[in-house]
């Protein structure tokens, strides 16, 4: 399973990153999955959100026989080669007044994919 997370500069909502990831992991679990991939496009304080959960959890999907690894890149290289990551899902964080999302290409290319989308803001 391969999860996209990013966001606005923004955001800074730890509790509120984990329970996106957690519920982007549990609605597209497929019940063999042995390998989660989270792919972080930044900014700076998403990426180290990501480090920390995937660290923190890494025991417990161990356990469960699910290999937990993450992967910083770019949001350009995202935006020009969306289909080469082959993501299942998308999650973009970001505060309530900000609309960015509106003209977001990634979130466009994931809906026209079919690839779920999640938009949490705080």
């Amino acid at each position: 399973m391969k999860i996209l997370v990013y966001g606005n500069t923004k955001f800074s909502d730890y509790d509120t990153f984990t329970r996106a990831v957690v519920v982007a992991i549990d609605n597209l679990a497929k019940g063999n999955e042995n390998k989660l991939d989270i792919y972080t496009a930044g900014p700076y304080k998403i990426n180290q959100f990501t480090a920390e959960f995937v660290n923190k959890t890494e025991q417990f999907f161990k356990q469960k026989g699910i290999k937990s690894r993450f992967y910083r890149v770019l949001k350009n290289d995202v935006v020009e080669n969306f289909d080469s990551y082959g993501v299942d899902g998308v999650v973009y964080l970001s505060t309530k007044n900000d609309r960015s999302e509106l003209f977001d290409t990634i979130i466009a290319d994931a809906e026209n994919n079919n690839i779920p989308v999640s938009v949490y803001k705080v």
